[in-house]
């Protein structure tokens, strides 16, 4: 009795623990990307000192940023579920693999697929999308150095690479859990 008692107890901790996380997240999607820059740029100021001056620059920088990644993450919404729904149409139509493979070639052929939307749905960085974000990058923290001072600067980077070495080691933590789901549902299948 005990021991169901304390399972019950364990789902229902987690369950209510990821309810939390989607809400959060839920939340953080309904921020403009001026809420977000302002947000991030306080707690810059209070991590850097920064002046009056730097907080105003850095949060016009901020703002522009989001916007552009805002369009952008848009735009390739959008794309890719044009993709997916002509994809989806094709596959219904498909008899078997060979069949479906035959539809997309003619679908490319005529133009209705391109073959970016192939790519697209494999996940795959292509060389220019990877170059225009380390341009973006450096052109971030060229602009950055002209509005921090060097200790301030120094600092900043440090801060940087805190965050995206958490921010990669959650990534890589949610693929393991990934995989082992996909693992576990081919042992099922068999």
């Amino acid at each position: 009795m005990k021991k169901i008692a304390f399972a019950l107890a364990f789902i229902l901790s987690v369950s209510a623990g990821f309810s939390q996380q989607r809400k959060r997240m839920a939340k953080a999607d309904k921020m403009t990307p001026e809420q977000r820059a302002i947000l991030a740029v306080k707690k810059m100021a209070l991590q850097l000192d920064l002046t009056k001056d730097q907080t105003k620059k850095i949060t016009a920088l901020y703002t522009e940023i989001g916007i552009q990644r805002k369009v952008k993450g848009d735009q390739m919404k959008k794309e890719a579920l044009a993709s997916r729904t002509k994809l989806a149409k094709i596959k219904k139509e498909s008899k078997d693999k060979a069949n479906f493979k035959q539809r997309i070639e003619k679908a490319i052929k005529s133009g209705e697929l391109k073959k970016e939307d192939i790519k697209r749905m494999r996940r795959r960085v292509d060389f220019d999308t990877a170059n225009n974000a380390l341009d973006n990058r450096i052109e971030f923290q060229a602009k950055m150095k002209k509005i921090l001072s060097p200790e301030q600067y120094k600092k900043f980077t440090k801060l940087q690479k805190r965050k995206f070495a958490k921010a990669k080691k959650r990534m890589s933590s949610k693929s393991k859990m990934k995989n082992k789901k996909m693992k576990k549902r081919g042992k099922g299948r068999r």
